[in-house]
């Protein structure tokens, strides 16, 4: 899929969770998986594995009913979880922008059998299937997010930190901030004992909507992990990734 539908769907997309329990075509869901190869990383050197499921191969609290789920197992590396917030927003998108209704779950997981991968280690899943309710949102106003100058001090470049704040988080608590640096975008997320996995996932995600905006406008942009930018974020806020635009 072209990266402009992806970036066009970064301003529409929403969580869906009425979902229709019967399972969607055989083609479909080829094309689901076909697109898995289309996935770019933000960190390469991490083996990452995609993989559907059923509603049965899932379980836990606040699952939503859905036919299908979608997972991503990791390499349990440096920068892991951000990877694959990254790798699963760029599926998330494809389902939207395909109409298909998706939901990310952050509460269940695969079963035991289902989540055997060899050498990898479960990470999130996403819900999806045929959408019972709207699936894009008729404009940007009804999104539920705090305002730039909460997520961010980065001045002139609210072409690029916009989509990002338009992003999903896990109970949409946006742990992202986002400064100027060494000629970079520096990424941080908010510290948590409950909620630090989802939400380095969760910048992780925002982190892709920055980097589809940036091919959208016809630059790329370096991401990279620089452990002495650790100490130099707002109080409250552990480092997470840079995005150098070229």
């Amino acid at each position: 899929m072209e990266n402009s539908l992806l970036y066009q769907t970064i301003f529409k997309r929403k969580s869906v969770r009425k979902i229709d329990p019967s399972p969607l075509d055989q083609v479909t869901l080829e094309r689901i998986t076909s697109q898995f190869s289309a996935v770019k990383p933000m960190l390469p050197d991490i083996r990452t594995e995609m993989k559907l499921m059923t509603s049965k191969d899932v379980r836990g609290m606040f699952k939503v009913d859905a036919p299908h789920f979608l997972a991503i197992f990791s390499e349990k590396k440096e920068g892991f979880l951000l990877n694959s917030g990254f790798m699963m927003q760029q599926m998330d998108l494809f389902l939207s922008a395909n109409g298909i209704g998706s939901c990310w779950q952050g509460g269940p997981k695969p079963t035991k059998e289902a989540e055997k991968v060899a050498g990898l280690e479960f990470v999130v899943l996403i819900a999806f299937g045929k959408p019972l309710e709207k699936v894009h949102r008729e404009s940007v106003s009804e999104f539920k997010r705090r305002p730039l100058p909460d997520i961010t001090t980065i001045g002139g470049k609210e072409e690029l930190i916009e989509p990002a704040r338009l992003a999903p988080s896990g109970m949409n608590n946006q742990p992202w901030f986002f400064v100027n640096g060494n000629g970079a975008i520096n990424a941080y997320y908010h510290k948590s004992i409950v909620a630090e996995n989802m939400n380095q996932i969760s910048v992780g995600i925002a982190i892709s909507h920055i980097w589809l905006t940036a091919r959208h406008l016809g630059k790329e942009a370096e991401l990279s992990i620089d452990p002495s930018l650790s100490s130099k974020g707002p109080k409250g806020y552990a480092y997470a990734a840079s995005l150098r635009l070229n």
